[in-house]
């Protein structure tokens, strides 16, 4: 009954996939689960014939590091400005 992992696909195009809103329990982080779910989320992308891809925060150097291990390299930056 608890939701331990989970990533979305936020945006489908023809040839590309974005991952967005990968999360692991707090209390199971640090085992992995990161990296094997996100991993797996990335293998049904690209045997669907798409590219994956995902963006993160610069500060957000434990899912850099996750990414990084699982093949994903950076290719661009980019800010969002929210006007209010």
């Amino acid at each position: 009954d608890t939701v331990m992992f989970k990533a979305e696909v936020g945006s489908l195009s023809r040839s590309v996939a974005l991952i967005q809103g990968v999360w692991v329990h707090p209390d199971l982080r640090g085992r992995g689960m990161g990296t094997a779910g996100t991993a797996t989320v990335a293998a049904a992308v690209v045997a669907s014939g798409r590219i994956a891809s995902l963006y993160v925060n610069s500060f957000n150097t434990v899912a850099r590091a996750t990414y990084a291990r699982i093949g994903f390299t950076e290719v661009a930056s980019f800010a969002t400005v929210l006007l209010d």
